[in-house]
C-alpha cells in the first residue's frame, strides 16, 4: 500500500494524484467494523472500476488539534491504521496533515485542492453523516453539488449498526476500554485491540517473574480502565512484531505507567530500556497486584507453548 503524508505545501501536486481513484474520507479511529462496511464497499467499487481503493484520513485527529490538552482518546496509531487499512485490501493512504490551515479551509476549497486537485478521484465514498470544511459547514448536499460542477461521482453508506440496533462508532468502542470490557471492544473493533509501550527497564519481581516498567509509547493513546489483565505482548522489530514474548500480564497503574509481569524463561531474546513492546490485553482480573495464582497461571501458558 502507498502511504502519503500530504502537508499543506503538498496539496495540489500531481505527483500524489491518483486518477479517478475511489476514495474514502474519514478519521477511521480504530478501523472498526462500521467502518469495515465503509471500506469494503470502497473496495468493491474500484475493482469493479478498475481503479484505485483510496483513504484520507487527518492527523493528528482534529479533536488533538482544536483540544491539545485533552485526555487520551484514540484507539489506534498511525501505523496501526496504515497496517489495517492494507489489511483491508486498500491501495493508497493520504494521511493529511491537520494544522491551523486545514482547521481554516472552506468546505468548497477542501474539495477542489484536496479531492479534486491532490487525489484527482473519480468517486467519493462516506458516512451519511460526514461533515468537513471550516466550522464543519460542508455536508452530503454541497459534495453531490461538487461532484456535479467537478465530474466526480458521490456515494453515501448508511450507519452500520449491531444486531441490537446500535452504531458501530469509535466513542462506543472508546467506552468499552474504559470500562476494562476487551472482549466487547474486539468485538465492536472485529479485530483484537493493540497498543505500544515503550520499555523503562527490566527487573526481577519478588514472585519469581521479570517485571517490566513500560509508558504509553503515544500519550493520545487511550488506555484501558486501571487494573490487571492477562494478555499478549509481543516485541516490535522494524515495524513487525516478533513472538518474543507470549503470554503476560499487564498491570495498569496509571494512565501512561504499565507493568508487564512474564517469565525469563521463555523469553528468546533480552529486554532492556527503550525496547517497543505492543501489548495485546485479554481478560481483566479480579485483582490490582500480581498474585502467587498469576505467576503459576503464566508459567503454566508458557510451559504448555513450550511443548508444543
Amino acid at each position: 500500500m502507498q502511504r502519503f503524508v500530504i502537508t499543506n505545501s503538498d496539496i495540489g501536486q500531481e505527483k500524489f494524484r491518483s486518477t479517478g481513484a475511489v476514495l474514502a474520507i474519514g478519521n477511521l479511529d480504530g478501523v472498526h467494523k462500521g467502518h469495515a462496511a465503509l471500506l469494503s464497499q470502497t473496495r468493491e467499487l474500484a475493482a469493479a472500476k478498475g481503479v484505485p481503493a483510496v483513504v484520507m484520513s487527518f492527523s493528528p485527529h482534529p479533536r488533538l488539534f482544536f483540544q491539545p490538552d485533552a485526555q487520551p482518546f484514540l484507539l489506534i496509531d498511525d501505523d496501526t491504521k496504515a497496517a489495517l487499512l492494507e489489511e483491508k485490501g486498500i491501495d493508497c493512504l493520504y494521511s493529511v496533515q491537520f494544522d491551523a490551515a486545514l482547521s481554516e479551509m472552506s468546505a468548497l476549497d477542501f474539495i477542489r485542492s484536496l479531492l479534486v486537485g491532490t487525489v484527482g478521484c473519480g468517486t467519493v465514498i462516506v458516512g451519511e453523516d460526514f461533515r468537513f470544511g471550516k466550522s464543519r459547514l460542508g455536508d452530503i448536499d454541497i459534495l453531490k453539488q461538487a461532484g456535479e460542477a467537478y465530474g466526480f461521482e458521490l456515494q453515501t453508506l448508511k450507519l452500520v449498526t449491531d444486531n441490537g440496533n446500535n452504531i458501530f462508532s469509535s466513542s462506543r468502542i472508546r467506552d468499552c476500554l474504559r470500562e476494562g470490557d476487551i472482549a466487547a471492544t474486539n468485538a465492536l473493533l472485529g479485530w483484537n485491540w493493540h497498543y505500544p509501550v515503550t520499555v523503562l527497564d527490566n527487573q526481577p519481581d519478588p514472585s519469581g517473574l521479570n517485571c517490566l516498567s513500560a509508558k504509553t509509547a503515544n500519550p493520545a493513546l487511550l488506555s484501558p480502565k486501571s487494573g490487571g489483565y492477562t494478555g499478549l505482548a509481543h516485541i516490535a522489530e522494524n515495524g513487525q512484531l516478533s513472538n518474543t514474548i507470549q503470554k503476560v500480564f499487564i498491570l495498569h497503574n496509571t494512565p501512561d505507567l504499565v507493568k508487564i509481569f512474564y517469565d525469563a524463561r521463555f523469553c528468546t531474546a533480552p529486554i532492556s530500556a527503550g525496547a517497543t513492546l505492543v501489548l495485546q490485553p485479554e481478560n481483566e482480573t479480579q485483582t490490582q497486584t500480581l498474585s502467587a495464582k498469576t505467576a503459576e497461571w503464566l508459567t503454566q501458558q508458557e510451559n504448555k507453548r513450550e511443548s508444543l
